[in-house]
């Protein structure tokens, strides 16, 4: 058979750039300004990838090729390098004269929805036609197709459906990127599966590592767990699960219910930002540390707020009767009258702002912008403030990283905005099915509601899949876009 390399250098005789035979970060760096989001796109893509040979059992050779693959896919985009106008056949092309192993570039080559694009570009379809087809069973053509489908234009951590939501609202719903990433899902929602049971297998751990939202998810806000619920997360445990909870409010306002899922496994709170393990709660990651000017600006408006620290809840405003049920309906402990105290770090800065409430979201959204902060609804009447780049997310990765699990075998369960990290980050996604609009899109499996015992519901189908020693993911619920 002829090597994919040889026909690329017939038909593209001269090197389309600087060739080198070391293919770094460096080397890829040069052909795209510093501030590019295409790079972005591509390291993030190189990052998962190294996320998942960390996790499976390739050999170094394939390890190799799989990141090197996926920081480089991309890499036909750049002006320095186009030929044709087709990235892939660009992309392919230059690593040919570099040398790059065959498999490489051939993954490149055919990498993501390729195959479909080409249909439509007959100029480039007769190219295609000189190569031997794509090798859909080869690691390295399924680790890009999986780590692109993953990674945002600007270098996020996605679930599929974070990016096809992305890809329709760039483009238009009905139109073809988007209708493309339909049909290519198929094919990562198999190789998902796949690196599942090869993780499981090769870490013996045979159910995934549950980090779940608390309010509208576990349980509805002011209810107490019930049996139903606690029986299921037991038996999870016992056949050899984790379970955690990751949610909005103070670890301080859930003592309880932390009693009844059990403390063996540490939880978050306040949007990552606190990671309590054995009983003794800890402030994780960065801080708020222009939290009064953002108060300040606050008052102004005239919008009511409550700053959280590590110990406790203050606002200088005087909550509305309506406010403080809301804090009451949801189980959060009421805020302390008086300001921050000045020797505790701000760690999230909650504001009454209702999802109707459009000029007073934007308001909120903006100054958080400008504080170089991050913004999430984690309900219909609260819009929050926190440190930049930090969410659940973050205390998820850190749990995970300190017990030394592998972190792609792992379901983070929500319903919120705030949940939406975690959803980009994980191996999977479950939304129940009264999860806000912008969450049930995003998420990977559409579960029951939580009046309805979904989180129950799908604990249970985990352990009833893991009988032979590996779980799997139920079909059942799998998402539809």
């Amino acid at each position: 058979m002829i090597k994919v390399s040889s026909l690329l250098k017939k038909i593209f005789p001269e090197p389309l750039g600087p060739v080198s035979n070391d293919l770094t970060d460096e080397l890829a760096a040069s052909f795209f300004p510093a501030d590019s989001t295409r790079l972005a796109h591509m390291r993030q893509a190189c990052n998962t990838a190294k996320r998942l040979v960390c996790q499976m059992d390739y050999d170094a050779e394939t390890s190799a090729k799989i990141v090197t693959a996926a920081l480089f896919h991309d890499v036909g985009y750049s002006e320095k390098l186009t030929k044709t106008g087709f990235h892939p056949l660009d992309g392919a092309a230059y690593l040919a004269h570099c040398g790059a192993p065959e498999d490489l570039i051939s993954a490149v080559l055919w990498h993501s929805s390729t195959p479909l694009e080409i249909e439509k570009l007959p100029e480039i379809k007769k190219i295609y036609d000189n190569f031997p087809g794509p090798r859909y069973d080869s690691p390295i053509h399924k680790a890009v197709a999986y780590c692109d489908f993953r990674t945002s234009p600007l270098g996020e951590s996605y679930s599929f459906g974070q990016r096809i939501i992305e890809l329709e609202g760039r483009f238009g719903l009905d139109s073809v990127p988007p209708s493309i990433a339909r049909k290519t899902l198929p094919y990562s929602r198999a190789n998902q599966q796949d690196y599942a049971k090869n993780i499981t297998r090769s870490q013996n751990k045979n159910l995934p590592w549950i980090f779940c939202d608390i309010d509208n998810t576990l349980i509805m806000p002011g209810e107490n767990i019930d049996r139903r619920t606690l029986n299921a997360i037991n038996r999870y445990t016992t056949a050899g699960g984790h379970f955690s909870l990751v949610t909005g409010k103070h670890m301080i306002s859930v003592p309880q219910l932390i009693c009844c899922v059990g403390s063996h496994t540490p939880h978050a709170g306040v949007n990552g930002s606190v990671i309590i393990r054995n009983g003794e709660i800890e402030v994780f990651g960065n801080t708020i540390k222009p939290f009064k000017e953002i108060e300040d600006e606050l008052m102004e408006w005239g919008i009511n707020y409550a700053t959280y620290v590590e110990d406790g809840i203050w606002s200088r405003t005087e909550l509305t009767d309506k406010e403080r049920n809301e804090f009451e309906r949801v189980g959060e402990i009421l805020p302390q009258n008086g300001p921050t105290p000045a020797d505790k770090c701000a760690i999230k800065i909650l504001t009454f702002s209702h999802r109707n409430q459009t000029e007073q979201c934007d308001f909120v959204r903006e100054l958080a912008e400008k504080y170089g902060m991050n913004c999430v609804r984690t309900g219909e009447d609260f819009l929050e403030i926190g440190p930049a780049g930090h969410g659940k997310h973050s205390a998820v990765m850190q749990i995970m990283k300190e017990a030394g699990w592998s972190d792609l075998n792992s379901i983070a369960i929500g319903d919120s905005e705030n949940d939406l990290s975690m959803f980009g980050h994980v191996g999977l996604s479950a939304a129940v099915a009264n999860a806000a609009p912008e969450v049930l899109p995003a998420a990977d499996l559409h579960i029951p509601a939580c009046s309805e015992h979904g989180v129950a519901r799908l604990l249970d189908s985990l352990v009833d899949s893991a009988q032979d020693g590996c779980w799997s993911i139920p079909s059942n619920w799998l998402a539809e876009y």
